[in-house]
């Protein structure tokens, strides 16, 4: 999908996916629905990658549910700090 994207750009080294507009002319009805298509796949597919991140971590299950509602230990009030304050 991302290589669609950049079929007009020649070397994208950028770390963050974009969805390159140099191929289209947006005055043109057509080039303006192609380039929202663009951004919806691209957000589709940084949607997907941020809700599979957030499962891996344990943060949300499957359907999209919070784990818990309770704070990691190092947040706790109880927890010791990993610098002395000044």
């Amino acid at each position: 999908m991302l290589s669609d994207m950049a079929a007009g750009a020649t070397h994208d080294l950028s770390p963050i996916p974009s969805a390159h507009f140099d191929d289209l002319d947006l005055d043109i009805d057509a080039d303006r629905e192609e380039w929202e298509r663009r951004l919806m796949s691209l957000a589709s597919e940084r949607l997907a990658a941020a809700r599979a991140r957030l499962e891996r971590l344990g943060i949300i299950d499957a359907e999209g549910k919070l784990v818990s509602n309770a704070l990691p230990p190092d947040m706790l009030g109880t927890a010791r700090p990993l610098v002395n304050p000044r």
